[in-house]
């Protein structure tokens, strides 16, 4: 198995691999602070450091990583706080707030762990997944990650939160939700696992958002078979429990590929090379009496261990790419070893004296409804992210909302049909702001003529398909008048809207109107914390490469003056988010009763 990876001009040292990958960055929370007895979590010293931990939690109600979050308090610029499901952040936050909560009692720590675990659950796919980052970037952070087991984390902690008394505190719709969101990431992990020739083996570090197939990460992540992320993977589903037959394919299937795919016979030893920038290198020998490595990659169908420089080409030694590459990432190491050696036959020992249930059903929601808009219906910017987190356990979400278009576009480039496609049981539409006058001849509509002919379409098209429609007038801009009030440039598309509704006899949510009274009421002042603000790098050439992770120093850091911030009258920030998508919850439970059911 070990001259699988070697050329066949093999010499005594030629291939080259890389250290265990070092941590990119300080641990959010440090795993020693999880060591200490209850009580401390209750003095001041651990007071201090929650406290800190608040102040990097970001409007979304995430954490960023790469950076200590515990140390001192952050004082930056919020809408730089990226929040994200990597290298541990954000699950370790909300632990460390448990434990702090449970302690003292301090009614913030709640609070804050509650927002961050609505940001989980609002950031699970339709297809049971996690992205990277949420809300997700167009790169590959958008795929299901597994990549440094990131998902795995996150279904842990859920299973915490359902089974442990230190959550004790969340309430019951969310332990729901916890439950089933749990539940749906087991379904997604099967559907994820990667079959050859007809036999089930391991997963890919990323998979499809939507299909579930092998997706690329960074650019010398390349597709393939992952010798690390699949142990945390095998190793989940060994422990549920009762073991189902389909969990038991799953692992037997993971478990003889990782026994096929080691790779024999080396061992490393560190040597002297001039020509490295540290002046060293791991060199692997021949050792007959060695134990087994596993690759970070393996090639689908061949199960060829592959490396790759930032070009993104396969090579199929180490000694084939450059020394950043080679000794700067984790390549090889023996990830699956402890799971072979002890893990696999404890679990067999212990599902010997079990029963083995038939496969569960894969999870159903009983209702699916779906959003169909502009950009100010999305998660990003619109007050989808808002409105998912209203939503009952058993109600699944579809946002397809897509920036930039118009009754008119969104049709005209094929988005309606895949909204159709989907066929959710009811679905929300909303357009107008890119259908005003200025937005150029493939988006503009007349709110006399075009506009509510459209929508008409459309409440006429869902309706052949079996969908219920539920249309929406478009939230205003936080534009005000001279007067302290909302002077809205959207009263005629709105209008038309409501006109289609009564004619049509579909419920309708006046958005428009309830956003109006909502902003009246706060005034120009308080309703800038609906405004988004971009992220620095969305208004600042970036040193980071395409499609690589930035490193730590490009982490969230204090900054004593930031500078103002642009700010976005037409978009939400994800507090105003909160609020326009709560109104939109609520309307959607008046106009439609059946769907109270459906509300959290």
């Amino acid at each position: 198995m070990f001259r699988q990876c070697l050329p066949a001009a093999f010499g005594a040292a030629a291939l080259l691999f890389a250290a265990p990958l070092a941590s990119a960055g300080p641990q959010p929370v440090p795993e020693r602070l999880f060591e200490k007895p209850a009580s401390w979590f209750a003095t001041a010293e651990a007071r201090r450091l929650a406290d800190n931990t608040l102040t990097y939690q970001s409007d979304w109600g995430g954490w960023p990583k790469n950076i200590s979050t515990t140390t001192r308090p952050y004082t930056g610029i919020r809408s730089d706080l990226e929040p994200t499901f990597d290298n541990g952040a954000t699950t370790g936050e909300l632990r460390f707030l448990a434990h702090a909560f449970r302690a003292t009692k301090d009614a913030r720590y709640r609070d804050a762990f509650l927002r961050g675990l609505d940001y989980i659950l609002v950031a699970q796919y339709p297809t049971g997944g996690w992205p990277q980052y949420f809300p997700p970037s167009p790169l590959y952070h958008r795929h299901i990650t597994f990549n440094d087991n990131s998902m795995e984390r996150l279904l842990r902690l859920l299973r915490e939160i359902a089974d442990s008394d230190l959550y004790a505190f969340v309430d019951a719709p969310r332990i729901e939700a916890v439950k089933t969101s749990f539940r749906r990431g087991i379904d997604c992990i099967l559907k994820c696992q990667i079959k050859v020739n007809g036999k089930l083996t391991v997963w890919c570090a990323q998979h499809d958002e939507n299909d579930y197939s092998p997706r690329p990460g960074r650019a010398f992540e390349l597709t393939s078979l992952s010798g690390s992320e699949s142990v945390g993977l095998t190793k989940l589903l060994m422990e549920i429990n009762p073991p189902r037959q389909d969990l038991v394919d799953a692992v037997e299937g993971a478990v003889t590929w990782f026994r096929a795919a080691a790779l024999q016979g080396m061992k490393v030893q560190v040597k002297s090379d001039p020509e490295s920038p540290t002046g060293k290198n791991r060199v692997v020998v021949e050792d007959t009496s060695a134990p087994d490595l596993w690759a970070r990659f393996y090639e689908i169908g061949t199960n060829q261990p592959i490396f790759s420089d930032r070009d993104g080409v396969a090579k199929r030694t180490l000694a084939e790419i450059g020394y950043e590459r080679r000794n700067g990432y984790s390549w090889l190491s023996n990830w699956p070893s402890t799971l072979l050696t002890k893990d696999y036959p404890a679990w067999k020992a212990r599902i010997s004296k079990t029963k083995i249930l038939p496969p569960a059903l894969p999870w159903q929601p009983r209702v699916r409804i779906a959003l169909v808009g502009d950009s100010t219906v999305k998660d990003d910017g619109g007050w989808g992210f808002g409105f998912k987190k209203h939503l009952a356990a058993d109600t699944l979400c579809i946002n397809l909302a897509q920036a930039g278009r118009s009754s008119k576009s969104y049709r005209d480039e094929g988005w309606w049909e895949k909204a159709l496609a989907q066929k959710p049981d009811y679905m929300l539409i909303q357009f107008g702001h890119n259908d005003q006058p200025g937005k150029g001849p493939t988006r503009e509509t007349d709110p006399a003529t075009t506009f509510p002919e459209n929508m008409g379409r459309y409440v006429d098209e869902a309706r052949a398909a079996g969908i219920m429609p539920v249309l929406v007038t478009s939230m205003t801009r936080r534009k005000f008048g001279e007067d302290g009030k909302i002077a809205s440039d959207l009263v005629a598309y709105a209008e038309a809207v409501k006109n289609v509704a009564a004619e049509k006899r579909v419920p309708l949510i006046d958005l428009h109107a309830r956003s109006i009274a909502a902003l009246d009421k706060l005034g120009p002042k308080a309703s800038e914390d609906f405004d988004r603000v971009p992220h620095s790098r969305e208004v600042e050439p970036s040193a980071t490469p395409p499609g690589e992770v930035a490193s730590a120093s490009s982490s969230p850091e204090p900054s004593a003056s930031p500078a103002p911030p642009t700010r976005d009258k037409t978009h939400l920030s994800p507090k105003g988010s909160d609020v326009m998508g709560a109104i939109a919850a609520k309307e959607l439970g008046s106009v439609v009763p059946e769907l109270k059911r459906a509300l959290r």
